[in-house]
């Protein structure tokens, strides 16, 4: 029996489908242009996740009730790895993400602040307390860190679990160049300018 490839095209047709192997003929292959499409859609639809929280935790900043704004932050932090997990098919495991988050902070939180009193979370709770001074000095730094913070979060894990990672295979201590990289990649911009980056 003879196989299409064997065949001229004219041949191949005039002959008909009896001249061909059921075994020889090869699956199609996916076209290369569905592939890059369905990357092209996870690629947006991951952006759209953490664009969100970014923005959702600069905006925790500005609740001026002490502690509250921390709450709030830490929420949104870990919803972000919910929603990652989820578009992931990953289980989600909080007890972990906190451990985490709470690493990646200790990461990043001495150079960010610079060991200052300012940069201190007594001194600053302290000072937001005040009435008119705290609230503003507040407003001009924290909306930044937290919408930086949250970015390189939602980087490290959405690559950890693109690349088959779990909640459970999560190694703080093996991202932690990757995360400052992404830190340092949004530090000092605005909240929306760091939104619009991821």
């Amino acid at each position: 029996m003879v196989t299409k490839k064997e065949l001229t095209p004219e041949e191949a047709a005039a002959a008909g489908p009896e001249a061909v192997s059921p075994t020889a003929a090869e699956p199609p292959a996916a076209p290369a242009e569905t592939t890059t499409h369905a990357a092209v859609a996870d690629d947006v639809a991951v952006r759209h996740i953490i664009r969100t929280h970014v923005l959702l935790a600069a905006g925790s900043a500005v609740i001026p009730v002490v502690l509250l704004d921390d709450a709030v932050l830490a929420g949104v932090q870990l919803n972000l790895l919910r929603e990652l997990a989820k578009h992931y098919t990953v289980d989600f495991r909080g007890d972990i993400g906190k451990a985490a988050i709470g690493t990646l902070l200790a990461t990043v939180a001495p150079a960010a602040l610079g060991g200052s009193l300012l940069g201190s979370f007594a001194f600053r709770h302290t000072l937001k307390a005040i009435p008119l001074v705290g609230p503003v000095l507040g407003l001009l730094t924290q909306p930044a860190f937290n919408a930086a913070f949250t970015y390189a979060l939602g980087k490290v894990f959405a690559q950890h679990f693109a690349s088959g990672g779990t909640f459970l295979t999560f190694d703080p201590s093996k991202v932690t160049t990757f995360f400052k990289e992404k830190f340092d990649e949004v530090r000092g911009k605005s909240a929306q300018a760091t939104a619009a980056a991821a």
